[in-house]
C-alpha cells in the first residue's frame, strides 16, 4: 500500500469531515485532523469510534494554536487537505514545502463571498495549492476565476453509503398521517423560514400532514416563536441535532424530504441521503439541483423562496401518491449509479496517490 500521512484541516463539527477522515483511517493511512471547532452532538459519537487512531488538534486556545503551528512547520506529512475555505485556510501559510496542498471548497465559501480581503486571500491560496477537489462545475469555474489552474481540478462527489442509507419502510404507508421533513441548518442561507411558511399554509387546508425539522442553528428560537405565533405547534416538531442513528430514523420516518436552501455547492449530502432512502424529494430550483433532480421524473423542483409553490408541490405529491412512489424509486437509482460514497472516495484516494507519485 502507498504510504501516506494526511493532514485534514476541517471542521470536526461537520459530518462530511468525519466521513472523509473515517475512510482514510479504515484504509490504514496516518491521519491528523486540525479543527477550529469542537465536535457537536452528531459528530462526536462518530469521531469517538476512531479518535484513538488519529492525531487531533483543536485550534481553540493558545497552547493548541502553538502546538498546531509547530506540527505544521516541523513534522513530516505527505499532504494537507483543507475542507471549506474559511479563515482556517490561513494555516496553509505554515505548511512545509515538501508536502502537497489540496483544497475543497464547499459552496458558500466561494459563491457567497463578497469580502475583498477574503478574495485576495483565496487568490493567494489557489495559486499556492497543488490541486483542488470539489463537487460541481460551478465551484470549479469560480475557483479558476480566483487563480486555480483548470488543469488541476477534479470533480468528485461527497457520496452516500447507499448500503447504510436505505429504507426499511416505504413512503405513504400510513393513509392517516403524512410526514414532511427538513434537516438543513437553521441559518439564513438554508431558508427554513420558507419551509415553515409552506407548513402554515398547508395546515390551514389539511390536518393529516406533519412537519419534522432536524438540526439546529442561530435561528432556532426565531423559528420556534414563528410556529407558536401561527398556532401550528401541534403539526411542526423541532427535533434538534441528531446523531447518525437518529438521522437514519429521521429519513425512515418521513415521506417527503424538503430542502429550501438558497444555494448549494453541488448536490447537498442531505438531499442525496434522502434520495438514497427513496424518499420523495422536493427541493429549491437553484445551484446544481436541476442537474440531479429532474422535475417530475426523480423528484420535484420548486421556485426558490416561493412558499406557495412549495406548499402546492407537497400537497400534489400526497394527492398523487402512486406516482410519487415511482418517482422516489428513481431518485435512489441516481445515487447508486452516480453518487456512491465508496466509489467517490476511492477516486480521491487514487488522486492523492497520483499527486504524490508525480512529485
Amino acid at each position: 500500500m502507498f504510504n501516506m500521512k494526511i493532514v485534514f484541516i476541517a471542521s470536526a463539527a461537520s459530518i462530511h469531515t468525519i466521513r472523509w477522515v473515517k475512510y482514510f483511517v479504515e484504509n490504514k493511512y496516518e491521519i491528523t485532523l486540525i479543527s477550529f471547532s469542537m465536535p457537536n452532538y452528531e459528530t462526536k459519537i462518530e469521531l469517538n469510534k476512531f479518535k484513538k487512531q488519529i492525531r487531533i488538534f483543536y485550534f481553540n486556545n493558545l497552547e493548541s494554536i502553538l502546538s498546531t503551528i509547530s506540527f505544521l512547520l516541523n513534522k513530516e506529512y505527505s499532504l494537507v487537505h483543507i475542507h471549506y475555505l474559511g479563515w482556517h485556510s490561513l494555516l496553509s501559510i505554515f505548511i512545509n514545502k515538501k508536502s502537497k496542498l489540496i483544497l475543497t471548497p464547499w459552496g458558500s465559501d466561494l459563491l457567497k463571498n463578497k469580502n475583498f480581503l477574503k478574495k485576495l486571500f483565496l487568490n493567494f491560496i489557489f495559486k499556492k495549492a497543488n490541486y483542488l477537489i470539489c463537487d460541481s462545475d460551478r465551484l470549479a469555474k469560480e475557483s479558476v476565476k480566483l487563480g486555480m489552474s483548470k488543469n488541476n481540478i477534479q470533480i468528485s462527489m461527497f457520496g452516500v453509503d447507499s448500503d447504510l442509507y436505505k429504507k426499511t419502510r416505504s413512503i405513504f404507508d400510513n393513509d392517516s398521517k403524512f410526514v414532511v421533513g427538513s434537516n438543513r441548518k437553521l441559518e439564513t442561507i438554508y431558508d427554513v423560514k420558507t419551509f415553515l411558511k409552506a407548513a402554515d399554509l398547508i395546515c390551514k387546508k389539511r390536518k393529516d400532514i406533519f412537519f419534522y425539522i432536524a438540526g439546529s442553528g442561530s435561528l432556532k428560537e426565531t423559528y420556534i416563536k414563528y410556529v407558536e405565533n401561527k398556532k401550528i405547534s401541534s403539526h411542526v416538531k423541532f427535533l434538534g441535532l441528531l446523531n447518525k442513528e437518529e438521522m437514519l430514523n429521521f429519513y425512515n420516518n418521513i415521506d417527503i424530504y424538503v430542502s429550501t436552501s438558497l444555494s448549494d455547492g453541488g448536490l447537498s449530502a442531505s438531499i442525496a441521503e434522502a434520495m438514497s432512502f427513496e424518499r420523495l424529494v422536493i427541493i429549491s430550483n437553484n445551484s446544481d439541483n436541476q442537474l440531479w433532480v429532474k422535475n417530475k421524473l426523480n423528484g420535484f423542483l420548486y421556485e426558490t423562496q416561493d412558499f406557495k409553490d412549495l406548499s402546492r408541490s407537497i400537497i400534489n405529491a400526497i394527492e398523487k401518491k402512486e406516482n410519487s412512489i415511482e418517482i422516489s424509486k428513481k431518485s435512489r437509482e441516481i445515487i447508486i449509479n452516480k453518487y456512491s460514497y465508496k466509489t467517490e472516495m476511492k477516486n480521491v484516494e487514487n488522486k492523492y496517490i497520483k499527486i504524490l507519485s508525480n512529485s
